[in-house]
């Protein structure tokens, strides 16, 4: 997909009204080209994402907190430099030099045991105890930090270090993450950690005791295990919590409009009684992001992916692969394909944000291309057409049945809709 690099067609007012517009439902967004911002209202519908979904938004949205920014920047640093600790004055016994004060009481007691030998001291020392409930908190919430990080990032991790995060300006949530990990390794390289023992499990009672430790870095820092504790403990609640503040949004506005698209593909869909029972994240790796049904209909959407029957009916993947030239298929931005029993429609559906003429006729082309290059899906009981979305400068002309349509975003949902209901109609004979 093309940009227009000579004009770009939006506005900063457009921008924003396009991210008010798909707030509800960003927060399945988590691509790593994307940054985190905020909303003040969120559609919410966890409950349907899969359990390894909802634990990767949740790692995500807690990596990228207010609060461990400033565990790791502040209140780790700060409690590591003054380690809460426990003294203890223990009496320990030297020959030939005394070391310590001299508890001359002791000493003679000592010497008198041993025949009066003159050599023999007893000496108070002083010694500190840092492995207290507050500071074992204290290193478990940094290694679920680091684990958390190094899930995220994949391996091999260790090929990150503080070279490649010189600058830590990327807005990219990928970048915050791997600069998380590293400063969290240095973090757990401080000598004093050796002197801490590890809490297997993170309880309310160790929190609650934290919470009475004096002292700001250890009432934050207890602030910040509650965070934690609602992850590990209620993951659907602290996201709930969490989404309503803010999202992940797309730094590249050609991607946004293609989401844009997709979004407003499933709001038609619900408009037309279809119900979403199946919730996926977009940009994890998913070929199908979310499942419709109505009755006996179903719907999928599929993005920047292509259902087994489209990589199994490539005219041009096999000649490219031949040459040596890719053996990978070209992935259209949004497919949508609507069935009833064995009766299947595919829509390839491409997003060009533009008004101009030149890469709207760009679009088209390549929208030709994909119908040409898919074209043995079709059979009996198979149909395959396009939809073209640009952003303007795209002629009203009356909606009738056709192999290609093409929208603008403000007619896009009226287009959709016209597809929906002739498709409806035939599917359901």
């Amino acid at each position: 997909m093309l940009s227009n690099k000579t004009k770009d067609c939006w506005t900063k007012e457009t921008h924003n009204q396009i991210i008010d517009e798909t707030s509800h439902y960003l927060w399945r967004f988590v691509q790593k080209n994307s940054e985190l911002t905020s909303v003040d209202d969120l559609f919410m519908h966890l409950t349907k994402l899969a359990p390894k979904d909802l634990k990767l938004l949740g790692s995500i949205y807690f990596l990228l907190s207010e609060e461990v920014e400033v565990l790791i920047n502040e209140v780790a640093p700060a409690i590591l430099k003054k380690l809460s600790k426990i003294t203890a004055k223990e009496a320990r016994i030297y020959k030939g030099n005394a070391r310590g004060k001299i508890s001359w009481n002791k000493t003679y007691k000592e010497r008198y045991a041993f025949g009066g030998d003159p050599s023999l001291f007893v000496c108070i020392q002083k010694s500190s105890d840092f492995d207290l409930p507050e500071n074992r908190l204290l290193l478990y919430i940094i290694r679920q930090i680091l684990k958390l990080s190094s899930n995220l990032l994949g391996t091999p991790v260790d090929d990150y270090n503080e070279v490649n995060f010189s600058q830590e300006a990327s807005t990219k949530w990928i970048d915050k993450v791997k600069m998380i990990f590293v400063k969290t390794q240095k973090l757990l390289k401080n000598p004093f950690i050796s002197n801490i023992m590890e809490l297997h499990e993170l309880s309310l009672k160790v929190i609650i005791s934290t919470k009475k430790v004096r002292g700001h870095a250890y009432k934050t820092l207890a602030e910040i295990a509650d965070k934690l504790y609602l992850l590990e403990n209620s993951l659907t609640k602290y996201l709930n919590e969490e989404l309503n503040g803010k999202i992940l949004k797309p730094l590249n506005k050609d991607t946004l409009y293609e989401i844009a698209v997709l979004f407003k593909i499933q709001e038609v869909l619900r408009a037309n009684e279809f119900i979403e029972n199946k919730v996926v994240l977009i940009g994890n790796g998913n070929n199908i992001v979310s499942k419709f049904e109505k009755s006996e209909l179903k719907a999928k959407i599929y993005y920047q992916s292509l259902p087994k029957i489209f990589q199994q009916n490539s005219k041009y993947g096999p000649l490219m692969n031949a040459y040596g030239l890719s053996n990978k298929l070209r992935r259209p931005d949004i497919l949508l394909e609507i069935s009833n029993n064995n009766k299947k429609r595919f829509y390839i559906i491409e997003v060009k944000r533009s008004e101009s003429r030149r890469y709207l006729v760009d679009g088209a082309y390549k929208l030709f291309g994909y119908l040409k290059d898919f074209e043995d899906v079709k059979s009996d009981t198979h149909t395959l057409s396009g939809v073209l979305v640009g952003w303007s400068n795209i002629k009203l002309i009356v909606q009738e049945k056709n192999e290609i349509y093409l929208s603008s975003w403000d007619r896009l949902e009226e287009t959709i809709a016209f597809i929906l209901e002739s498709e409806l109609i035939e599917l359901s004979e």
